[in-house]
């Protein structure tokens, strides 16, 4: 054995306490390099904001995925780990679909990529609130608030 845990219940809570703190330790310190080595992007272009809500974004990616681990390990249903890697594929999608803070120029001006980053643009910079709003749900080329 490389650790030796002890068999009273504090010991194995005390020990599975460290482990999600060191996973979401992992997960910022992975979200910093994968965001600062430029995979999403020069980080001189994005800027300090968009790089910090990619790093936030990437972090809460690793705690739905420690999360998920934990449902695995009580056995919530998941079935094997396959079944955790395209949980965790989903989720990915879902969230960087809702979040994505990229822009995309369409005919109608710039407008952000994410579905929710979106709705809020909208909302904010169109003078008719409800063509806005529609606009949020009902974008034909980009994700929007129905898928």
């Amino acid at each position: 054995k490389i650790l030796e845990v002890g068999d009273t219940p504090r010991d194995r809570a005390l020990f599975n306490g460290a482990q999600k703190l060191f996973g979401m330790i992992i997960s910022v310190g992975q979200a910093i390099v994968y965001t600062m080595t430029g995979m999403y992007g020069d980080p001189s272009d994005l800027g300090a904001g968009v790089c910090l809500l990619i790093i936030i974004q990437l972090f809460c990616a690793g705690l739905i995925v420690l999360l998920l681990d934990e449902l695995l390990q009580k056995g919530y249903g998941l079935g094997s780990g396959i079944s955790l890697f395209i949980a965790t594929n989903i989720c990915e999608t879902i969230v960087w679909k809702a979040f994505i803070p990229a822009t995309v120029n369409t005919g109608r001006g710039t407008e952000f990529e994410g579905a929710v980053i979106a709705l809020f643009h909208l909302l904010a910079t169109r003078q008719d609130k409800v063509r806005g709003l529609r606009e949020a749900f009902y974008r034909q080329n980009l994700p929007n608030l129905r898928n």
